[in-house]
């Protein structure tokens, strides 16, 4: 089995979730979107070559970014083929904002940005209420039919859209991960929320291990169950 991972700039790395698809069985095709943070504009292809996943990573900038012309109009039509073929994708905080925007949805500033580790307020059980980490500024207004699975007071946390799922939180973060996102400019947001970067790094040491069963959990339910799916969906999402 094949994954195609979509890391929209060179941190946005997939860490947690993509060493569990590997021991699903999954090799993983890195595509990076944005080489030069410092440079989003520019154009890319997305080429749907018959991955059996595509996993949609995290991303500095925002859907509605109108910088991000040249890249993000062609994945938003690029999700939209996928879905409308039937192929599973697992969204990730800007990935879930672009799949929401792409499916008939929309994504907007939100007026309670979240950052650090937080719960998600999981309608079901095979999602936990968290902690997971946050790191955005946006809310998803998600599509027509797509089921809610958690919502907070930030918004929609998880949808679910036939055999895909979007996560507005990062499942994957790591300390590393976030020590590396502080180095290139994240913990200004973070000291602005009010928080203490090296105290959100110390956490993020012990709340990878403490919530990687959770992680894994939910990763194997969206595998068997949403992707393995025939695209249908019971009243809560599950069926």
């Amino acid at each position: 089995m094949r994954a195609l991972v979509i890391e929209h700039d060179p941190l946005s790395t997939p860490e947690r979730v993509g060493e569990h698809l590997e021991r699903r069985g999954f090799t993983l095709d890195v595509l990076v979107v944005v080489e030069d943070a410092r440079d989003p504009e520019v154009t890319a292809h997305f080429p749907d070559i018959g991955h059996d996943l595509v996993v949609l990573m995290g991303s500095p900038w925002s859907v509605y970014d109108p910088r991000l012309r040249g890249w993000v109009q062609p994945e938003l039509q690029f999700i939209r083929d996928r879905a409308g073929a039937g192929g599973p994708m697992l969204g990730i905080c800007f990935g879930a904002q672009a799949m929401a925007a792409a499916l008939g949805g929309s994504v907007r500033p939100s007026d309670r940005p979240e950052h650090g580790w937080g719960l998600i307020g999981s309608k079901v059980g095979e999602i936990t209420d968290g902690p997971w980490f946050q790191f955005h500024h946006d809310e998803i207004l998600r599509p027509t039919g797509a089921n809610e699975l958690a919502r907070n007071r930030s918004g929609t946390q998880v949808f679910r859209v036939g055999r895909s799922l979007g996560v507005q939180f990062h499942p994957e973060m790591t300390e590393g991960l976030i020590a590396s996102w502080c180095r290139a400019g994240a913990d200004e947001p973070l000291v602005a929320a009010g928080l203490d970067p090296d105290r959100v790094i110390e956490e993020s040491r012990h709340r990878a291990l403490e919530s990687q069963p959770a992680l894994e959990c939910m990763l194997d339910w969206f595998l068997e169950v949403v992707a393995g799916g025939d695209g249908g969906q019971g009243a809560d999402g599950v069926g």
